[in-house]
């Protein structure tokens, strides 16, 4: 059986509270009003200066922006879609919502006009706060917004408020500083999260007041010990629930520092802002890492001695990518797995106990068990679904009812994530339960293959995913993106295959077909998105087989 408890933490959640003066005001009240909470570093190409922002700043200014929402007709409950950059404003926005009881609702920034039509109609948003310079992108379907009634505008020194929208700034200035945090039950609604459509449309994750305190409390305190002195640095984005998490509440609950970086992750930049801002804590994720690594004298070049840290999650982090960082810059990344429904980490390595390729053991806090498609719970090196238990689980699915009924499952909740746990009692990711790839009736974990072939020089990354042979014979299928100045051949592909058998690969999971191209498709979070390649194969077979009939 495959059941394990992460060690017994005390977690003290009030019975009635409000997160958002959890996060602020106590750190005004512990005396760290003048310490920095924030620093923007800002970026010129899309008119966004560089800030700096102290605890007492930050809950002066999420005050007013609390006071402002209200006084457009905001209220408990009402949601507001954020369709903002990395900025104090965000901060400001998400806070001040919920300082009085109405539900901030971040998405990406990176979508088309139809999808946040989606995302407003959805949540049935009374406002939505949004930087100036992504006006552009709902203009159009404003009309078709069913119950939208303000657009909130984050003017920039290049793009400003047309005069039927409000200027965020402007309703703040005239907003008072005072602002009483509306207590509510710790189990009131407090933002919501939308996970990403793969299977269907995206769902609304529903979180809950106590939902971020019960995540700091575990990972951030327990793991990763967050203190006072530290500067934390996410690449990945605050509309993201691991960037959510690693630039609000894992650093204000324990009076750190956040780093905001408004702009596009580029890796070089990223190195300039751990050297400017001393960064302690680092977080990304596997493609990213590896184009950091991809910075040439990179560790000669730049100043990361003030790393202590860095963090992985978002897609299991390959053995090979932790080693070569460990050796060109001497800090451990700690792996993890998260999900948007649970908040944020609940496996994890641990400084002094790592083991490379997995995904680590339980955060304190939370339970684990892995079950086969009858929901039997499994043996100790058996590939299963993993479930999960801890008090940071959101309620339910908005208006999705059948999936709500699947995933959620009484006090555990299906990941849909496939894992194995070994005799040591680390876990390792071997892919989504619809990841996997079948071929020979034997079952093949795309993980597996993948961290096999970037052990190899020439490949920069890849994909691999079920492929299908002209008789729609299931195949395993590598997609491979190649390092520079590698050109693809026949040559290259046996190389491969032999390489893979080399490092032990069974004949099986070798794949039988590469296909090399100049991008992987990827979510805006880092991830790969194998359901897109896999579609591609799935229509290609499918058509090749109807042409020959």
């Amino acid at each position: 059986m495959v059941y394990e408890k992460g060690e017994d933490v005390e977690i003290i959640i009030p019975e009635r509270m409000n997160i958002a003066e959890i996060l602020i005001d106590e750190n005004v009240r512990a005396g760290r009003g003048e310490k920095i909470a924030v620093r923007c570093c800002g970026d010129r190409d899309l008119g966004i200066p560089g800030s700096e922002i102290t605890y007492w700043d930050f809950m002066v200014n999420t005050n007013r922006a609390g006071n402002a929402l209200r006084k457009t007709g905001i209220d408990v409950d009402d949601r507001i879609l954020m369709i903002a950059l990395d900025t104090p404003e965000f901060l400001y926005a998400f806070f001040g919502a919920i300082k009085i009881g109405a539900i901030p609702v971040p998405v990406n920034t990176m979508l088309s006009p139809e999808e946040y039509l989606y995302y407003l109609n959805d949540s049935r948003a009374k406002a939505v706060v949004i930087h100036g310079n992504l006006t552009e992108k709902i203009r159009e379907i404003l009309d078709r917004a069913k119950f939208l009634r303000h657009v909130i505008v984050i003017e920039t020194e290049k793009h400003h408020a047309e005069n039927s929208w409000i200027s965020f700034q402007g309703i703040m200035d005239d907003a008072s500083e005072d602002l009483s945090p509306l207590k509510l039950s710790k189990d009131a609604m407090a933002f919501w999260l939308y996970s990403s459509g793969t299977t269907g449309l995206p769902k609304g994750v529903v979180h809950l007041q106590h939902d971020m305190l019960y995540s700091a409390d575990t990972y951030y305190r327990h793991v990763l010990n967050v203190r006072e002195s530290d500067v934390c640095y996410s690449v990945s984005k605050l509309f993201f629930a691991y960037g959510l998490g690693n630039s609000t509440y894992g650093a204000f609950r324990f009076g750190a520092e956040s780093v905001l970086d408004p702009g596009i992750p580029d890796p070089e930049k990223a190195f300039r802002i751990i050297e400017d801002y001393r960064v302690s804590i680092l977080f990304t994720v596997p493609a990213f890492y590896n184009r950091m690594l991809g910075v040439e004298d990179a560790e000669t070049r730049f100043n990361t001695s003030s790393l202590r840290l860095c963090v992985n999650a978002g897609e299991a982090l390959p053995a090979v990518t932790y080693h070569r960082w460990r050796e060109r810059f001497g800090v451990d990344i700690l792996d993890g797995i998260g999900a948007t429904e649970l908040t944020h980490i609940f496996i994890s390595n641990r400084p002094g106990k790592i083991k490379p390729g997995t995904s680590g053991i339980p955060v304190p806090g939370y339970e684990l068990k892995l079950v086969d498609e009858e929901g039997r719970e499994v043996p100790v090196g058996r590939p299963g679904k993993l479930l999960v238990k801890g008090d940071s689980i959101a309620a339910f699915y908005w208006e999705k009812h059948e999936k709500t009924k699947k995933a959620f499952l009484g006090e555990w909740f299906d990941t849909g994530d496939m894992y194995v746990r070994d005799e040591e009692g680390f876990w390792t990711h071997v892919g989504r339960a619809d990841d996997l790839i079948r071929t020979r009736g034997l079952w093949v974990s795309p993980v597996e293959v993948e961290s096999a072939l970037l052990k190899h020089p020439a490949v920069e990354l890849c994909a691999v995913v079920q492929g299908y042979d002209e008789n729609r014979v299931g195949i395993v299928k590598a997609f491979i993106v190649l390092s520079r100045d590698v050109s693809p051949s026949k040559e290259l592909e046996n190389e491969l295959r032999s390489f893979l058998r080399e490092a032990g690969l069974k004949g099986y999971k070798i794949p039988e077909s590469f296909e090399f191209v100049s991008e992987l498709p990827m979510t805006a979070t880092g991830k790969i998105q194998r359901y897109k390649l896999r579609l591609i194969e799935r229509e290609k077979a499918f058509n090749s087989h109807y042409e020959k009939l």
